[in-house]
């Protein structure tokens, strides 16, 4: 049985080991010892990683898959703590290397983005920082919108608040589509950069109606301002190898 070395198992992370525990031998990294005793209670082998403690990096790198899934938010400097991984004499053993990346990537303005369109630092510095590191030396990168699905419900977070911007359209991606998406990537064997997101992008205004109505929470307050670029990212090129998003429609997350 082969290995998946998932580093950052939060969300998504976590959802993926599930998903691929009984293909896979999965190691997980881990930030401190709360969630130990449960990931081994569900047969994945969890390693202490963070920026001050490296010292099982070299235990997690010891796989044949490597998917690297952090949140470059939680970090002080994330493109050393990346070095640090990629610099690893363990690294160039490792048959399949997958970096989850973001849409946020791209330049902040009015337009719709593929995988080769413009890229700018303006709106996530870490993210653009952390591909220009890693793009040379990983086979796959995977650039998700917004990740939706099971308790991340658009709209909810802002029940009864004021919110602008009612007419951009929305870039989303629903969680189980994000893992269904490294699957086939693997199993095909296929290598490249690829924007997740559904193919449908109704506006703000309309999905945080619909999901209050559908959810049963407070509508938000919608201000007639445009502040926001109405950027549309084209997740279609990985559909174009012969995948199929579960959830092309945000309105059925």
């Amino acid at each position: 049985m082969k290995t998946f070395t998932i580093l950052g198992a939060g969300w998504l992370g976590y959802a993926l080991a599930s998903e691929l525990k009984n293909t896979y031998k999965i190691k997980v990294s881990i930030k401190d010892n709360k969630n130990e005793e449960k990931f081994m209670k569900e047969g994945l082998n969890p390693f202490l990683l963070n920026e001050d403690d490296l010292s099982f990096l070299d235990d997690l790198l010891e796989t044949n898959y490597l998917y690297i899934n952090f949140p470059p938010s939680k970090f002080k400097d994330y493109t050393n703590f990346l070095n640090k991984i990629y610099t690893s004499e363990k690294i160039k053993y490792i048959e399949k290397i997958i970096f989850v990346s973001s849409t946020s990537i791209y330049a902040n303005e009015d337009a719709i983005y593929k995988e080769d369109s413009k890229l700018s630092n303006e709106k996530s510095p870490k993210v653009y920082d952390s591909e220009l590191l890693i793009k040379d030396k990983t086979d796959i990168i995977l650039r998700c919108s917004g990740l939706m699905g099971y308790d991340r419900i658009a709209g909810k977070r802002s029940a009864s608040k004021v919110i602008s911007d009612k007419d951009i359209k929305i870039n989303y991606i629903h969680r189980d589509d994000v893992i269904s998406a490294t699957k086939f990537l693997i199993d095909n064997n296929i290598n490249g950069i690829f924007n997740l997101c559904s193919n449908i992008h109704p506006t703000k205004e309309e999905i945080y109606l619909h999901n209050a109505k559908k959810f049963g929470f407070k509508e938000s307050i919608f201000k007639n301002e445009k502040g926001l670029k109405n950027r549309i990212i084209d997740g279609s090129k990985i559909t174009s190898k012969g995948f199929e998003y579960k959830y092309a429609n945000p309105f059925d997350y």
